[in-house]
């Protein structure tokens, strides 16, 4: 797919009427409608007051200004997982958001607290792939026209259909394995363009999607779909000030993405004459402003500080989550979540996704803020016995996106592995991203289990029996799309993963991480 900067004048016709120009980057004046917008902010609420600041900057210039977020703003650090979302659903509440679409991580507390938090945001939630399979219905609405002086600008909802694997698949299902909603990962360009027609159809001079796809998937979506003039988009985490996108007719969209933890504040302008930009604006040149926005996040830092700010013990290294030599894929962060699952459980084998881990621990002192900022997600901590076939079958699933790591990669205690990178994964997956076999042959080699009598690692055995401690989000309730068939639980519910790291730290490590994981060890090799 063709990328490139903004440079250049859009004269084309799209098909559904004259399409705005693409002019440079120029001063916001009287008359334009600028869109604030954001995405993957995971929590990261000092952003808030920022934002709210330059939507105050903005409204002295021009009338016509709204504020957007493009999803994963529940969770993601302490404040929001402490909180089940409330806080930052107080934070946006304050700065007056216009639109929000849904993230994968606007589902990490269930579906029935998502659906609170989003009644109790005083946006506009917008969602257009999103339906319940028992009676058909929408769960939200998938556009909403705003109207700016003459001008009609349609907001379009739009989330990754693979929300299900990437948040937590059993929530979207009933007792016996039955999916109860869908995300049309099948249909998701008919469904889409299907809401930009019936936005057009009532009037819209202007089609903004407000996407948490990512630029993996984005691009062919646009690709098949007509009537998009912009796309503000998420999930991939990607820094995109503003470049282009070719349509099904060949006509171009413009897409951007702010990055993530508010790094950037996206500004979008439609000028009166049809011209259009957008741009990032760095937070770190921006100064704190004294409004009421800066003091409700005050408040709140306040009444999460008696949690946070507790002392847990001291760490004399850089907790990476990647490898600090450039292995991406084995860290000493990852080895310090398996360990510790491991531990506490007394199992032969620990199991750590990636995607659980969301940040280095710094070196020194340590409170519980820092320990839960890197497992912010609430996980419950488990052990259950399986068969060395199916903890094959669940490295191999890990690596199927090779040499991309997704959140479903497994950090490991207890167990070795190579992964070689000649193999093309065979895995096969459902339409939902569900893992359901391997094929003839396997990326995941040499796998070797410690031997506690022996003091030494032995080949894994496909037929044994194994007991395997993790979180019951990868273990049992089929996160980043693991199945473990055949698995028999011997303990569940037994911490959450954050005071499982806590109590290995004060128990196990007398409440110092020394030198053992200032490097990765060698777990996972590649080859």
């Amino acid at each position: 797919m063709k990328r490139m900067l903004f440079s250049i004048m859009l004269l084309c016709l799209m098909a559904s009427g004259q399409a705005p120009a693409l002019g440079q980057n120029a001063a916001v004046s009287d008359g334009d409608i600028v869109i604030l917008y954001e995405n993957d902010v995971h929590g990261a609420v000092e952003g808030y007051p920022l934002m709210a600041a330059m939507r105050d900057e903005m409204r002295q210039k021009t009338p016509y200004v709204s504020v957007v977020s493009c999803g994963d703003f529940l969770s993601g650090t302490s404040l929001g997982s402490v909180s089940h979302g409330r806080y930052i659903v107080r934070m946006m509440n304050a700065v007056g958001y216009d639109y929000v679409t849904l993230g994968n991580h606007e589902f990490d507390f269930g579906i029935d607290t998502m659906n609170l938090r989003m009644s109790q945001l005083t946006a506009t939630t917008l969602c257009c792939n999103y339906s319940d399979l028992r009676d058909g219905s929408s769960r939200f609405k998938g556009y909403e026209i705003r109207q700016y002086g003459s001008v009609s600008v349609a907001f379009v909802g739009l989330t990754t259909p693979h929300v299900p694997t990437s948040s937590t698949p059993i929530y979207f299902q009933d007792s016996t394995g039955n999916w109860l909603y869908t995300f049309y990962a099948q249909q998701l360009e008919l469904v889409l363009q299907k809401a930009v027609d019936d936005a057009r159809s009532h009037g819209a001079d202007y089609v903004v999607v407000l996407s948490h796809v990512g630029e993996v998937d984005l691009p062919g979506i646009v690709e098949a779909t007509r009537g998009i003039d912009v796309v503000l988009d998420g999930h991939s985490h990607s820094v995109i000030p503003q470049s282009i996108l070719y349509n099904r007719d060949a006509q171009e969209v413009l897409w951007t993405s702010t990055g993530s933890r508010f790094k950037y504040i996206g500004r979008l302008v439609i000028t009166p004459q049809g011209k259009m930009w957008s741009e990032l604006l760095p937070t770190s040149q921006m100064t704190l402003p004294l409004t009421a926005v800066a003091d409700t996040l005050r408040a709140i830092r306040q009444e999460y500080a008696a949690v946070g700010q507790r002392e847990v013990g001291r760490s004399d290294v850089q907790l990476w989550r990647k490898g600090r030599e450039g292995d991406y894929v084995d860290s000493p962060l990852g080895n310090f979540f398996s360990d510790a699952f491991r531990a506490l459980t007394h199992a032969e084998v620990g199991l750590a996704n990636a995607g659980g881990i969301r940040c280095d621990i710094d070196k020194g002192q340590l409170v519980f803020d820092d320990i839960f900022s890197a497992a912010p997600f609430d996980n419950r901590l488990c052990l259950v016995e399986m068969s060395g076939e199916a903890l094959m079958d669940a490295l191999e699933m890990g690596c199927r996106r090779w040499p991309k790591i997704g959140g479903g990669f497994l950090h490991v205690s207890g167990l070795m592995y190579t992964i070689d990178t000649t193999v093309r994964s065979t895995v096969v997956c459902d339409e939902n991203d569900v893992f359901m076999r391997v094929g003839s042959d396997r990326m995941v080699k040499n796998v070797r289990v410690w031997d506690a009598e022996k003091q030494q690692y032995l080949p894994l055995d496909s037929q044994r029996i194994y007991r395997v401690a993790g979180c019951d989000y990868t273990l049992l309730q089929q996160g980043d799309g693991h199945v473990f068939r055949g698995i028999k639980v011997t303990r569940q519910n037994i911490c959450s993963d954050v005071e499982a790291l806590e109590v290995y730290l004060r128990d196990c490590l007398n409440g110092v991480v020394g030198d053992r994981y200032a490097h990765t060890q060698g777990r996972i090799k590649v080859n």
